[in-house]
């Protein structure tokens, strides 16, 4: 059955009735919805002037209801009832599905993964699940908890609630092979590309680099772009966090451009 919400009384009047018939007296209803006892006796008063019947009587310190009292409270009683219930569902639901996160490629194999028993330690049974994308993604659209993205210092997010988690120097990076075949000027050696990297193209713009004149190596997929800079098919522009473990182990090494901006 269509619902015709034009006709019905407001939710707070229905919900304030309702709490005077559980309680039995307007005191009590006022705690439970946290509100006045004088907000109470004026949401009650209304709803009978609405619907042209009285609902409650006053006994005392307590209220009786009247015939039509009675036959809206448990129509109502049974309408919350099954609200809250709808409502549970849906919570127990989203508390059992874990935690999802939209992240890029770079960031899951670098700083998420190597942590992830660290995470369960601490919070043993949380279900953890990555999207690696880097591709814009709408979090709450698509049902995220959060996002984790390396961007450049004081860049904006639309729509987001953002927090700086830390700060990172943007570097470029390369096999030291690629380097001993064909020098250090990152500008003359082959880059590797995917059009899915719009936030390193907006860096290398930002820092005066002319994207048009760059020798490209297309690998097609950001999942391959990393692989494709270790084995020396190009130089990449990444994150210190995410390149710093391979640095350090000798996979790759940093080459200098300048104009390149701290990043977050």
């Amino acid at each position: 059955m269509t619902v015709d919400w034009k006709s019905l009384p407001s939710l707070s009047a229905l919900r304030a009735f309702d709490a005077v018939a559980r309680a039995g007296d307007f005191s009590s209803a006022a705690r439970m919805l946290n509100v006045t006892h004088a907000a109470i006796s004026q949401q009650v008063r209304g709803l009978e002037r609405e619907l042209g019947v009285t609902l409650a009587q006053r006994a005392g310190r307590s209220i009786t209801l009247t015939e039509a009292g009675t036959e809206l409270a448990c129509a109502l009683g049974d309408s919350f009832e099954g609200m809250q219930r709808g409502v549970q569902a849906i919570r127990g639901q989203q508390a059992g599905r874990g935690l999802r996160v939209a992240t890029t490629p770079f960031i899951v194999d670098s700083l998420i993964l190597p942590r992830l028993s660290e995470f369960w330690d601490a919070h043993p049974g949380v279900e953890v699940a990555l999207k690696p994308d880097v591709r814009y993604v709408d979090l709450v659209a698509e049902g995220f908890d959060l996002g984790l993205r390396a961007g450049p210092h004081g860049r904006v997010w639309p729509g987001m609630d953002t927090q700086l988690l830390s700060h990172s120097r943007g570097l470029v990076v390369s096999a030291p092979g690629l380097v001993a075949e064909q020098g250090t000027d990152p500008l003359t050696l082959p880059w590797v590309w995917t059009d899915e990297m719009p936030g390193e193209i907006a860096v290398l713009r930002d820092a005066g680099v002319d994207i048009d004149t760059l020798q490209k190596v297309e690998v097609g997929s950001a999942m391959l772009h990393w692989q494709a800079t270790l084995r020396g098919q190009g130089v990449s522009l990444a994150s210190e966090h995410v390149a710093r473990d391979d640095i350090a182990a000798g996979r790759l090494q940093e080459l200098c451009l300048t104009g390149i901006r701290e990043g977050d």
